[in-house]
């Protein structure tokens, strides 16, 4: 019985809060080589696996090229065009440039019409300080 594991069991979520702190886009070449394999490894195995990985950040230009090429779903929020070009998302400028807070446009070959735009709800918590 050649059975996978993996298949029965409940998908599981990872988030990277700041990923471009963890995986940035420049550094040293021994440690670009660990953060793609880290990287590598999250993404195609974690598919496998039934792991989600949610790599957020507020600054993808800074963010490895190998996170934005190996994510198959993106979501922009209200962001400046030089940054949704960086993401893939430049034809999204417009709605999004002046978009509302909590606006996004979600883009990914699974939904058929390959984008949908959607609102979040309001912050659930508070940030320190607020």
């Amino acid at each position: 019985m050649n059975e996978d594991p993996a298949r029965g069991a409940a998908p599981s979520p990872m988030s990277i809060d700041d990923a471009h702190f963890y995986l940035p886009r420049e550094g040293a070449r021994e440690d670009f080589n660990k953060e793609a394999a880290v990287i590598n490894k999250l993404t195609r195995l974690g598919r496998v696996r039934r792991m989600g990985v949610v790599f957020a950040t507020h600054s993808p230009a800074d963010l490895n090229d190998m996170v934005i090429q190996l994510t198959n779903t993106k979501i922009a929020m209200r962001s400046e065009p030089k940054v949704l070009e960086r993401v893939d998302m430049a034809e999204y400028a417009g709605e999004l440039a002046y978009a509302q807070s909590g606006a996004a446009v979600a883009k990914s070959f699974i939904y058929r019409t390959h984008a949908v735009t959607f609102k979040t709800l309001p912050p659930q918590t508070r940030h320190r300080g607020d």
